[in-house]
């Protein structure tokens, strides 16, 4: 386990270290359920494929199905996570068929990087086991580390999905009395705002979150206004927003229609991946930011 955890990571590396073999079930699609990770990958790829970038280091790459696709496209890919048994599972994969690909068992702030060494970095399912000052922490290494030109793709749960979830997330926001910021961030993006139009102050913030399958008690979620405003600070140019896991159904009555949500997901993913109008409706998102 790496030193000086916080609470929160702490909790985070206990789960993921016990639950890797589950995770790569969900992660390679054999769990039914909308496989967010598989939708997030996807927006990297469509990043790298635009930019064409020959090297990318994913971030918290748990059981290694990003870096191994990005290898197979002939990108120089290594992914880091700071849980021996994810690690474990890349490395399988790796003497599977993935020689290119490489793995390093570390956090992000630990790992010694050159100064713009790499065209491309990832973070998915990351953000939101960090303190929201070791997310600056990490855009500012996301600034030093990438070339200029290249590009950061981060994931974060989506803060505006609690408006529509009625549940005890929405109930979590009234009682921070942030529901009127949460709509005007909402309110511009279905008025079709440019990224450059998306803005967000921080928000108050909860000391916990609602449990969810994942046993962690402090799950951070971003606005995509919030998450931009932050990337910018760093020096980086948010250029896309690609939302993730769109609900058509509230997710109380999603758990008694769960194949018609799934398969509507899914074919919404693919057929609008950058509808940005979708996004309150979005549990999750990845923005896309340029070093200039």
């Amino acid at each position: 386990m790496p030193t000086q955890l916080s609470s929160q990571q702490a909790q985070t590396f206990s789960f993921f270290d016990a639950t890797s073999s589950e995770w790569r079930e969900k992660a390679e699609g054999r769990l039914r359920r909308v496989n967010v990770i598989a939708q997030r990958n996807a927006c990297v790829h469509r990043v790298q494929l635009a930019l064409r970038s020959e090297s990318m280091l994913d971030v918290g790459c748990g059981t290694g199905e990003l870096v191994v696709e990005m290898a197979a496209k002939g990108v120089q890919a290594t992914g880091i996570d700071f849980s021996p048994e994810m690690i474990r599972a890349c490395e399988e994969k790796r003497r599977a068929g993935a020689a290119a690909a490489r793995f390093h068992c570390c956090s992000v702030f630990e790992y010694r990087a050159e100064d713009e060494s790499e065209a491309l970095i990832s973070a998915l399912g990351f953000i939101e086991y960090i303190s929201p000052a070791e997310l600056r922490d990490f855009l500012g290494f996301a600034q030093r580390v990438l070339r200029q030109g290249g590009a950061l793709a981060v994931g974060s749960r989506n803060r505006l999905f609690n408006l529509v979830t009625f549940n005890e997330y929405t109930a979590m926001e009234r009682q921070l009395n942030t529901i009127d910021a949460l709509m005007s961030e909402a309110l511009a993006i279905e008025d079709g705002a440019g990224i450059e139009e998306i803005h967000s102050a921080p928000l108050p913030r909860p000391e916990s979150h609602p449990r969810t399958r994942i046993d962690v008690a402090t799950r951070h979620q971003y606005t995509p206004g919030e998450l931009a405003a932050l990337v910018r600070e760093a020096g980086l140019v948010p250029e896309a927003i690609y939302p993730v896991h769109y609900h058509a159904i509230p997710p109380a009555a999603a758990e008694g229609l769960k194949d018609m949500q799934i398969d509507f997901s899914n074919r919404i993913f693919t057929e609008a991946p950058e509808e940005r109008r979708l996004l309150p409706f979005s549990s999750s998102f990845v923005l896309a930011a340029r070093k200039l």
